[in-house]
């Protein structure tokens, strides 16, 4: 009995001080559990640019379809698909001589007519014949000078030639053809000014302008990316589709593969430029009276402080931010509403636009 007084004497001291050092942690630790729990989001820089891509076809900017002026049978054909032709050049040759036979007679008819004409005049100033006869000789030499014009343009057009400088992309025609007036024979291009021409809304029209850089994909070359400038917007929509043209012209580089037209490309437009910009998620945003706010994280991680911002665009789940932090600081990102200036919290995650990061 005694033995166990003298415990009690010794060790009382002890076991008061344990007690009162376990209430205190009780204390704090129901303190902690009461501050709120909160995910945080880092101020990041980020590009919020607008961008977009439209598919159309590569195209060259001149380009001739070359026509037979005249019907008949083609006698020879010079260039074929890849062959540099320059303005002028002989394309293909009709067979023309049935033109010529009848040139040859035209010609003829046209010095009788001729003849007949200045004999006429002479006698009819002598009053040897009457006006209605000088008339009608007149008639008919301007008949026989119109059919030798004819003749003459239809033999001119018996040549085929190119009208502009480029390169052959179609040949429509052999010899022995039999083509009709207007007919296609070939296409020309210049592959020098390759351009795309793709159609926009006008929605996406907004932000735009002539001498703007974009990129270009092209299909057959999946792994590479080629330059490009919007080299003009056509004023007017069209009709059927209700787009708008933008000719966005194909910066052709040394060090790039071949392009041709009618490859498939896609052209990535930026309408508003904003790379860089500072940006929270757009939940950490809190707006009281028409002020923008924040909840800046402490560097200890465990208080608040209510931050007055400058908020610019929002797009794609993020708000920029002008003013008020700096990159890297830490915002609380959810359960804005139970939250004050000066909140005592807990971080129980970090933010992220798919979901939280424990």
């Amino acid at each position: 009995m005694e033995i166990k007084l003298r415990f009690l004497r010794l060790f009382s001291p002890l076991l008061i001080i344990l007690f009162i050092t376990a209430c205190d942690d009780d204390s704090e630790s129901s303190e902690t559990s009461q501050s709120p729990p909160i995910t945080v989001a880092e101020a990041e820089a980020r590009d919020l640019s607008d961008r977009f891509s439209i598919s159309s076809e590569v195209v060259a900017y001149t380009r001739s379809y070359v026509a037979s002026r005249v019907s008949g049978l083609i006698e020879e054909v010079h260039f074929e698909e890849g062959d540099e032709v320059h303005r002028g050049d002989v394309m293909a040759r009709l067979d023309v001589r049935q033109q010529q036979i009848q040139l040859r007679r035209a010609r003829a008819e046209l010095e009788e007519a001729r003849d007949i004409n200045e004999r006429n005049e002479v006698l009819f100033e002598r009053e040897a014949i009457a006006r209605a006869e000088l008339l009608s000789s007149r008639r008919a030499l301007e008949q026989s000078e119109s059919e030798v014009d004819r003749l003459e343009l239809e033999i001119e057009y018996g040549t085929v030639t190119s009208p502009i400088q480029g390169t052959v992309t179609a040949r429509l025609v052999e010899p022995g053809n039999s083509v009709s007036e207007n007919e296609q024979l070939f296409t020309v291009a210049d592959l020098d000014l390759l351009v795309i021409r793709p159609g926009l809304s006008e929605m996406n029209l907004a932000g735009l302008e002539v001498g703007q850089n974009v990129e270009v994909q092209l299909d057959v070359y999946p792994d590479r990316t080629f330059n490009g400038s919007i080299r003009r917007i056509f004023p007017g929509v069209d009709a059927a589709t209700r787009l708008f043209t933008v000719e966005v012209e194909l910066v052709q580089e040394d060090d790039k593969p071949t392009v041709r037209p009618g490859y498939l490309a896609r052209v990535r437009f930026v309408a508003d430029e904003r790379s860089g910009v500072l940006t929270v998620p757009s939940e950490a945003v809190a707006e009281r009276d028409g002020e923008y706010y924040l909840f800046k994280l402490s560097d200890d991680e465990t208080r608040l402080e209510m931050v007055s911002v400058e908020v610019g665009i929002r797009r794609d789940g993020f708000a920029e931010i002008r003013s008020g932090i700096e990159e890297g600081d830490k915002v609380a990102a959810a359960n804005l509403e139970a939250l004050e200036d000066g909140s005592e919290v807990r971080v129980v995650g970090t933010f992220r636009r798919h979901g939280f990061r424990n």
